[in-house]
């Protein structure tokens, strides 16, 4: 490149490659893009040309994000416009994409980017808090990615093994979305937001407490069904729950069967 520096956006899905299936069916929903292995266990769907990207636009146009995401969204669209006449291939609209990639995502801009320019100047992200979560399958889409279904075996002195079982739905996001967790409470009716103990680590949703999941959690995702390879873990899910209520959790083989279940649960599933 004249600049000798190569623009490119990317829209991108990236999940463990047991959901591939799951990102192919997008794949087949959209008609444009690929599906990826990477070396680590993840598989990617990415588009990256300016004419299909226009057609995930046109989907999010429709379809509007809810998170903080729709900030990403509006910078994203900026570039591409930039991209679309041209600019990016001058020194004045390639400073412009900088600035802007300065405020997406987290911010990060390589070393060899920044030697290029004299000074970054992140713009201004825009600003959305009149969100609503009105849709339950959004949820469930939400939950396939961020979502996870899972059995905590610890360690209990007023047990007769020694050993508690305690099931725990979370939903992990940075703390930039916290208005977001906390709407989950009034979409479960039930729930709590964690507090870290510092303000860099992610915060929790979370539901836990038999009673709690029997009676709001489970009808959810029974009446709203996931479709990847969260369904599974949810599955087995129920199982621990199920011996947990006929209090089998309390007795030596009841607790094996369940760290077994445990052990094929997440990311030990594939």
């Amino acid at each position: 490149m004249r600049l000798g520096v190569s623009v490119r956006a990317i829209f991108q899905i990236s999940l463990h490659r047991k959901d591939k299936v799951l990102l192919e069916r997008l794949k087949d929903f959209f008609k444009v893009g690929r599906v990826a292995m990477r070396s680590d266990d993840a598989v990617v769907y990415e588009v990256s040309s300016l004419k299909d990207l226009q057609v995930i636009l046109n989907h999010l146009e429709a379809y509007p994000l809810i998170t903080d995401k729709w900030a990403d969204l509006q910078l994203f669209k900026q570039v591409i416009e930039l991209m679309k006449n041209q600019e990016h291939l001058t020194q004045e609209g390639l400073a412009q994409i900088v600035n802007i990639k300065a405020s997406m995502n987290f911010g990060t801009i390589s070393e060899a980017i920044m030697s290029l320019f004299s000074s970054i100047e992140p713009v201004k992200r825009p600003e959305r808090t009149d969100f609503t979560i009105y849709d339950p399958y959004w949820v469930v889409g939400y939950v396939e990615g961020e979502g996870m279904f899972f059995v905590n075996i610890y360690k209990r002195k007023d047990t007769v093994l020694g050993e508690g079982v305690k099931l725990v739905f979370k939903i992990t996001q940075d703390k930039r979305n916290i208005a977001l967790l906390e709407s989950f409470t009034s979409v479960f009716s039930t729930g709590k937001v964690s507090q870290p103990p510092t303000t860099a680590q992610p915060m929790d949703f979370m539901i836990t407490g038999l009673a709690h999941i029997t009676k709001n959690l489970i009808p959810f995702f029974q009446a709203y069904p996931l479709e990847g390879a969260k369904k599974d873990d949810f599955e087995d899910f129920l199982k621990v729950g199920e011996l947990m209520k006929s209090k089998s959790h309390l007795n030596k083989k009841g607790l094996e069967q369940i760290r077994l279940i445990k052990s094929g649960m997440n990311s030990n599933r594939y």
